[in-house]
């Protein structure tokens, strides 16, 4: 059986190459960047007032300016501001020509043309936005591979990009597999809620994903059915359930059957023993293990990189660190495990362990904490790595 590391490797090896297309700035939000972007102007794109006051050529003997005319952000005064005299200015209004400086209204007053200001901490250029003290024209200004955040689309449209190259979305199918689950809020004897779908579905959401999610019984035919169609109409396939090696475990022959060709099945970790991925017609296939639990770590840790990736995401998993454990731990058994945890003072203190049914403690968790097959033992204070959930982070890349 597997390591964790050699069934990531194998999942990331199979990413597809999708070739980028321009799109306009609007709907790219949450997409990654196919290539640089430099910017065509400068941001700020001339010299401007920070706040509202008054504009003048700085000179410290001067004692009392005479108003001559306003500008208010928008406008563009042609003609110079001469000595002695001040210019009405407002935030983000063009620097009148021959003024260096500008003091906020609250230091000043006023008497029909004549301003007086106290801002004795005043200095030549103050309160003044330099043109492209930010950006220059021409410079690189987001990376290939960045993620398309609501800042950086902010970004991109202040120095005038209004398309990006990016690599559209993926379309996912979500084939929840098995007789036991109901959909609806009543359930009969001997079924069981159904959570999967919806939970895919909303991890693939938060990621700007949709996805199409089916009910598959436990039925030979059907089961072949639903493959074919999900391979053949979709770019990526995530199934739940029927991936171990019970009498109605019939995801790995279905997978055969429709031709497909099997990477791995079976990988040394806990949760998710029996996971299976494979390539049918073409399309990464992911067949999850039916326990909640397991189908939402491992699509952390194996379905979001490649989903990424395949984005082209520069960094694809989860934002890593190694972090001290808060409390001594043993580990049974020889697999890898992933476990939930939550910071505290600069320490990853790890949930009750639970089973790979349950969902609660991952309610609560801020991260995964990857504890390897090679380790057993940790001190207190031992460092661990732990990978950050997307909903307790505000950075999305690794």
């Amino acid at each position: 059986m597997i390591t964790v590391e050699e069934a990531l490797g194998i999942v990331l090896a199979q990413v597809p190459e999708l070739h980028p297309e321009e799109v306009r700035l609007e709907d790219a939000a949450g997409a990654y960047l196919a290539a640089d972007v430099t910017a065509p102007y400068d941001h700020p794109l001339f010299d401007m007032s920070a706040v509202d006051g008054y504009a003048f050529r700085f000179d410290p003997v001067v004692a009392q300016w005479k108003v001559v005319d306003q500008a208010p952000a928008g406008s563009a005064r042609s003609t110079g501001c001469p000595p002695g005299c001040c210019v009405r200015i407002f935030t983000g209004a063009q620097m009148p020509p021959d003024t260096d400086t500008v003091v906020m209204q609250e230091f000043t007053t006023r008497t029909v043309d004549i301003m007086v200001h106290s801002d004795r901490k005043l200095v030549q250029g103050g309160n003044v936005r330099r043109q492209a003290e930010q950006v220059k024209r021409g410079e690189v200004i987001l990376r290939q591979g960045e993620l398309l955040s609501p800042s950086a689309i902010g970004l991109l449209a202040s120095v005038g990009v209004r398309s990006v190259p990016i690599k559209l979305a993926p379309e996912v199918a979500v084939m929840v597999t098995g007789d036991e689950f109901v959909e609806g809020d009543r359930v009969e004897p001997g079924k069981i809620f159904s959570s999967n779908g919806l939970m895919l579905e909303a991890a693939l959401r938060v990621e700007g994903l949709l996805s199409e999610c089916v009910h598959v019984p436990d039925e030979v035919q059907a089961l072949d059915s639903a493959i074919e169609q999900a391979a053949r109409f979709n770019e990526v396939v995530i199934s739940t359930g029927g991936a171990s090696v019970g009498d109605h475990d019939l995801v790995h022959d279905a997978v055969l059957r429709a031709g497909g060709m099997i990477h791995f099945h079976g990988v040394a970790q806990k949760p998710g023993k029996p996971m299976l991925f494979a390539t049918v017609h073409g399309r990464p296939f992911f067949g999850l293990p039916g326990n909640p639990r397991a189908v939402l770590v491992l699509f952390y840790i194996y379905v979001l990189p490649f989903l990424r990736a395949m984005r082209g995401a520069r960094g694809s998993g989860l934002r890593k660190e190694r972090l001290p454990l808060a409390a001594d731990l043993l580990l049974r058994g020889d697999r890898g495990a992933f476990r939930a945890g939550r910071l505290r003072g600069g320490a990853v203190e790890l949930l009750a362990e639970e089973g790979s049914h349950m969902l609660r403690s991952m309610t609560e968790a801020q991260v995964i904490v990857h504890l390897p097959s090679t380790k057993r033992t940790w001190r207190t204070g031992e460092p661990v790595e732990v990978l950050h959930l997307p909903h307790h982070s505000n950075e999305r890349l690794a």
